[in-house]
C-alpha cells in the first residue's frame, strides 16, 4: 500500500481551503499531502487508516492530520451495495502549517496551538460530544468568505488546543514518510537510514557520510532529534513492520528479517516496546477493525 502524493490545489488569494461532500461512500487513495488537514465526519462509518494506526469511525468523528502524514477513509462493505441509498458527508479543511509566517506562531497566545500542531505529525483525534460548539462552528465556516475564515480557523484551533478529550492516531510514522528536519546533515542522515533500515546498519557508515566521528555523530543527533540513532532505527524498523503486518502477506518472523532484525525475539521486544503490544496481538487487533 504505497502512499502516493497530492499536490492539493490552491484557490486564488486564498491559503485556506474548506468544503463539505457529500457522497455515496468514502474510499480515497492512500495518501499524503503537505498540508495539514481536519476532517470531521458529519454522517458515515468504517475503517480510517492513519499512519500506522487502523481504527473504526462513526458519524462525529473530528480528527487532525498533519503535513505528510498519509491517511484514507474507507465506508463499511453495506456503502458499496448495488441499490444502496445511503450518503456519507464531511467537512475537510485544508491550511497551511506556516500559515501567517512563523512570527505568528511564536507569540505567547499562541503557544498552545503551536504545540498542538506540532503534534499533529502523528494524527490527533478530538473525543467530542454530539452537538459539541466546535462542530457547529465547522459547519458555518464552509460558508464564509477568506478573511473571515481565516479569522474562525485560529480561534477553532484556539478551541482544539484546550481540550483534554484529544489523543495521538499513530504510533510510529511510516519509514518512507518521516518526517525532516530543517538540518542538511539530518536529512542525509534520515536519507541513508530509511534507503537502509532492511539491513544492517553501522555506526561508523552513518558518521563517514555525516563527515563525522561516530561519538560526535551520535551527540549531533540526539541533540537534533532528542533521541539516539538507534531508537531513531529501531522506529522507522518498528513502523515498516506494522504497513506489513496490516497488508497481512508474510509471517511474523518473515516480517522480522524483511525490517533488518536478524533476532526474532529482539524484534519482539522492541514492537511491544515502541507500539506497546506484540506483534500478533497488534495485528489480530487490527484485522478485527478491517474485517
Amino acid at each position: 500500500m504505497q502512499a502516493q502524493y497530492f499536490r492539493l490545489p490552491q484557490q486564488p488569494h486564498q491559503s485556506i481551503a474548506i468544503r463539505k461532500d457529500t457522497r455515496p461512500y468514502f474510499h480515497d487513495n492512500w495518501h499524503y499531502h503537505s498540508q495539514l488537514e481536519l476532517v470531521y465526519i458529519i454522517k458515515g462509518e468504517g475503517t480510517r487508516f492513519i499512519g500506522d494506526d487502523i481504527s473504526g469511525f462513526t458519524s462525529g468523528d473530528l480528527v487532525l492530520l498533519g503535513s505528510h502524514l498519509p491517511h484514507v477513509w474507507k465506508s463499511e462493505e453495506s456503502y458499496f451495495k448495488e441499490g444502496s441509498k445511503r450518503k456519507v458527508e464531511a467537512i475537510v479543511l485544508h491550511f497551511p502549517q506556516d500559515i501567517g509566517g512563523n512570527q505568528l506562531w511564536d507569540l505567547p497566545e499562541m503557544t498552545h496551538i503551536k504545540t498542538m500542531l506540532e503534534q499533529s505529525h502523528l494524527g490527533i483525534h478530538f473525543h467530542l460530544p454530539e452537538k459539541h460548539p466546535i462542530m457547529k462552528m465547522l459547519k458555518k465556516m464552509v460558508q464564509q468568505e477568506p478573511f473571515e475564515l481565516l479569522l474562525s480557523l485560529l480561534s477553532l484551533l484556539k478551541k482544539l488546543s484546550g481540550l483534554e478529550q484529544k489523543s495521538s492516531i499513530s504510533k510510529v510514522s511510516f519509514a518512507d514518510h518521516y518526517q525532516q528536519h530543517q538540518s542538511k546533515r539530518i536529512d542525509r542522515i534520515y536519507d541513508y537510514i530509511l534507503k537502509n533500515f532492511d539491513k544492517e546498519i553501522k555506526l561508523e557508515s552513518i558518521a563517514a557520510l555525516s563527515n563525522m566521528t561516530p561519538s560526535s555523530l551520535c551527540r549531533f543527533f540526539k541533540q537534533k532529534t532528542r533521541k539516539s540513532i538507534s531508537e531513531f532505527i529501531n522506529e522507522v524498523r518498528i513502523g515498516f513492520a506494522c504497513k506489513l503486518l496490516i497488508e497481512g502477506n508474510l509471517s511474523i518472523s518473515e516480517i522480522c528479517f524483511r525490517c533488518g532484525y536478524n533476532n526474532l525475539s529482539y524484534f519482539n521486544r522492541q514492537f511491544k516496546k515502541i507500539i506497546g503490544l506484540t506483534p500478533r496481538n497488534y495485528q489480530e487487533k487490527k484485522n478485527s477493525f478491517a474485517q
